[in-house]
């Protein structure tokens, strides 16, 4: 067994250039693991905005699994280039070589997945006469003993994911009552009433906490009174109320972990790749110099996607926010002349002889305001959101491919030279200028 102190300088060259490339196949399995579980946010978050949230989390899912796809591809080519290389400098040297590795490029958010990707390992080795990397088999680990990931508590922003709280309903049986503070309440006994639980604490969540009997007996007296409107609290406010824009918006901006690992992996290939080129001449090195720059472009390339999928996720979330708040504005706004409304329909009801189609119309016309904002409001977010991680349907054959022109998983380039050319050892010659060190 030889260290790499003794290697010659070329081959010590080489053989660091190949830990490397072994380190970053090891982060892109790292990667792979960290998009499926914090990229994939909880389809309740997206909210029940009819026709958009359903496609919205439908549309993430499948941007998420390029990028995924994406990442099993970079794991796959580095391994590759790991693996060639510390083979040919072994077979050189006619020694094994062993590399201690480092995975200096993962991040604080990248770094617990490390231990729970197939050939993360304090080493690497290669023996001459083998087939690439020894000792370290890339499937070493069974599905059902791969080690927990395990999320540093300091890590406050990963360590929520998976543990989220998303808004959820109850539904009990007791009395609506409509308060004026005079003593002569409008109570409905024996009622189903609906809670709202896990809201959030924004300023819409605060609002449905307060006035969510007045509107639910808003609804019921629409009800009576016979209306086509969609209901301003079930129908329209729980819509956005349902979303969860605090958990869109922390998990897409995690993804920005995964855009600068990617960035960092290919800083480093690029300078890496022109260090090596000073060790080594001949038709594979120069084949591998130039298969080595097409990957570390694809790199950046996949970094790019990355981030857009990030800023998609973010953008949706300022939406979501912005429809909550619409939504809290036009309720503070407009309650006060609800209830008056209500008040006063409430109040001819009860009387035994009292006309109440002039109140009936004054709650409908005050109701019917209210509604027609929120649903104005809804429209306009909708339109907004569709945009967003927009997915075009294509017909392919018999059955429509989804997925975007821009966006699809991107594939490494197709090598501009001969496919096995940098890995025949004999077009690896040692540089004549070569540095000593």
């Amino acid at each position: 067994m030889t260290q790499p102190g003794t290697l010659r300088v070329e081959i010590r060259a080489l053989a660091a250039y190949g830990t490397e490339r072994y380190e970053d196949a090891v982060t892109c399995g790292a990667i792979r693991r960290f998009l499926d579980h914090v990229g994939a946010v909880p389809v309740g978050a997206w909210g029940t905005l009819p026709d958009v949230s359903a496609k919205l989390a439908r549309d993430w899912r499948t941007a998420l699994d390029r990028r995924i796809d994406e990442a099993l591809a970079a794991r796959d080519e580095m391994d590759r280039l790991a693996d060639v290389l510390l083979q040919i400098g072994a077979d050189i040297q006619g020694t094994d070589i062993v590399n201690a590795t480092s995975f200096d490029v993962v991040n604080q958010d990248l770094g617990p997945y490390l231990a729970a990707v197939d050939g993360y390992h304090t080493r690497v080795r290669a023996r001459p006469g083998g087939a690439g990397i020894a000792g370290v088999p890339h499937n070493r680990h069974e599905p059902y003993e791969r080690p927990a990931v395990v999320i540093p508590p300091e890590n406050t922003r990963l360590a929520v994911v998976g543990n989220e709280v998303l808004p959820s309903t109850r539904v009990v049986e007791e009395p609506l009552s409509l308060g004026t503070g005079t003593g002569d309440d409008l109570t409905v006994a024996g009622g189903r009433t609906t809670y709202y639980d896990n809201g959030g604490g924004d300023a819409l969540d605060q609002f449905v906490q307060r006035y969510r009997g007045n509107l639910l007996l808003l609804e019921a007296m629409l009800v009576e009174i016979g209306t086509d409107q969609r209901m301003p609290l079930s129908d329209l406010m729980m819509n956005a109320w349902s979303s969860s824009p605090e958990v869109i918006r922390n998990r897409a901006d995690l993804l920005h972990s995964v855009a600068n690992t990617y960035q960092a992996v290919r800083a480093d290939m690029e300078e890496e790749t022109k260090n090596l080129a000073r060790y080594w001449n001949g038709v594979s090195a120069d084949a591998f110099t130039q298969h080595a720059q097409s990957r570390s472009t694809w790199i950046g390339q996949l970094q790019a996607q990355a981030s857009w999928l990030a800023e998609e996720g973010k953008k949706a979330a300022t939406m979501l926010e912005g429809l909550r708040n619409a939504y809290a504005v036009a309720g503070y706004e407009r309650i006060d002349s609800l209830l008056e409304a209500m008040q006063d329909y409430a109040t001819r009801v009860r009387g035994l002889f009292t006309p109440c189609s002039r109140a009936e119309d004054k709650l409908a016309d005050v109701a019917d305001a209210f509604i027609n904002f929120l649903v104005e409001s809804e429209k306009r977010a909708i339109g907004e959101l569709a945009e967003l991680i927009k997915i075009d349907e294509q017909e392919r054959k018999e059955r429509p491919d989804l997925g975007t022109r821009s966006h699809d998983a991107v594939r490494p380039p197709a090598p501009a030279v001969g496919v096995t050319v940098w890995t025949d050892r004999a077009g690896w010659s040692p540089n004549p200028e070569r540095p000593a060190v």
